[in-house]
């Protein structure tokens, strides 16, 4: 009766995880701390040579992760300081699929705990999970992956009020406390300079496809706009541009300075963002013309949307008023996006002869 009894509790007992049984082992921090190092410096030409900084960063994550059987995920997210939701961008080790869906709400940071506090903050922050956690996400990660203790280290960055977080899971009690912040706040201080100089490189494309006046793409995006819009066969959707020009514009700089002229054209560019679809490019194309490509829209739909916009520009009552003629030409199949503004061209033309202020199709 006593052998069936323990039998009994043994298969009765809660079943610990592979990952919760690993914690239990014994644990040589100065080993742990002597491979992570190895095995990053050995990989670093190699991450170095990446094809984008957050290849670098995922490559990071990948060898951090797999020089440990204790860390469990490693994960960073980068972008604006005042983000409401973030996630993770690049992450790695046994426990992704948590990273893969995790969303967190900043105005609910209160709620999940002191680690995600260090967004804003300026020191790593160590703590310990607890599988009986009343917060569900911590809950499982302790229950299923072991996880034990998680650093969370802030990202902070001057470049445009840019911010971060690098937040690492171990199933090691106090595994941050006995292998040292040290290491993982140098990987911190990486991903930041890494990072930044992502933002920086994208904030100078964006100069580089922007116009500085209105804010919307200008000619130098033509090639990254035309991918889009290319149509290789009949089978493809429908694309159309527009060209619009606004009517009479000298006389407005004429008579009313270039201030107002200027003025004038950032509240039109605002009038065709706000009237256009998310998917829709608005580029400056000259003076006082802009560039309108429609991908994916039938001709009829492409006319009721060059309308709109004529509309919408011809309400513009500050600081004065102004009406715009507008050309459509369809960009057909296997036709590079040149010919198709050419032909929208010859419509905006024949709209100009016809009295300004319309919308004309070319046939």
């Amino acid at each position: 009766m006593l052998r069936i009894a323990e039998r009994m509790r043994h298969w009765l007992a809660p079943r610990q995880p592979a990952a919760a049984l690993a914690s239990t082992q014994e644990f040589d921090a100065s080993r742990e701390r002597a491979a992570i190092a190895e095995t990053l410096l050995a990989s670093a030409a190699r991450l170095m040579n990446a094809r984008s900084e957050l290849e670098t960063v995922q490559g990071i994550c990948n060898a951090l992760c797999g020089a440990s059987q204790h860390i469990r995920l490693a994960w960073t997210w980068f972008g604006e300081r005042d983000t409401q939701s973030i996630h993770p961008q690049a992450y790695a080790g046994a426990a992704s699929a948590y990273a893969a869906q995790l969303v967190i709400h900043r105005n609910a940071l209160t709620e999940i705990g002191p680690a995600f506090r260090t967004l804003s903050g300026d020191h790593a922050s160590d703590y310990a999970v607890s599988r009986f956690s009343v917060f569900g996400p911590w809950r499982e990660m302790a229950q299923q992956y072991g996880v034990r203790s998680v650093l969370a280290v802030p990202l902070r960055s001057d470049f445009s009020g840019m911010s971060g977080i690098f937040v690492v899971y171990a199933n090691q009690n106090d595994y941050f406390k006995q292998v040292g912040e040290g290491l993982f706040l140098a990987l911190g201080a990486l991903f930041t300079s890494v990072l930044t100089a992502s933002a920086e490189r994208l904030e100078l494309e964006r100069a580089v496809n922007h116009d500085a006046l209105t804010g919307v793409l200008n000619r130098h995006a033509l090639p990254v706009v035309e991918r889009r819009m290319a149509r290789h066969s009949l089978f493809d959707p429908r694309s159309f541009v527009l060209l619009i020009d606004l009517d009479h514009f000298k006389q407005i700089n004429d008579t009313h300075g270039h201030a107002v002229g200027d003025e004038v054209l950032r509240r039109t560019a605002r009038a065709l963002r706000d009237t256009l679809r998310r998917e829709d490019s608005v580029m400056r194309w000259g003076g006082e013309e802009f560039l309108v490509c429609l991908h994916n829209i039938s001709a009829e739909d492409a006319t009721r949307v060059a309308e709109k916009l004529r509309l919408a520009i011809a309400s513009i009552a500050e600081p004065v008023a102004v009406t715009a003629s507008i050309g459509i030409a369809e960009v057909r199949a296997q036709q590079a996006l040149d010919v198709a503004i050419v032909l929208a061209d010859k419509a905006l033309f024949a709209a100009k002869a016809a009295g300004r202020n319309r919308v004309s199709c070319e046939n």
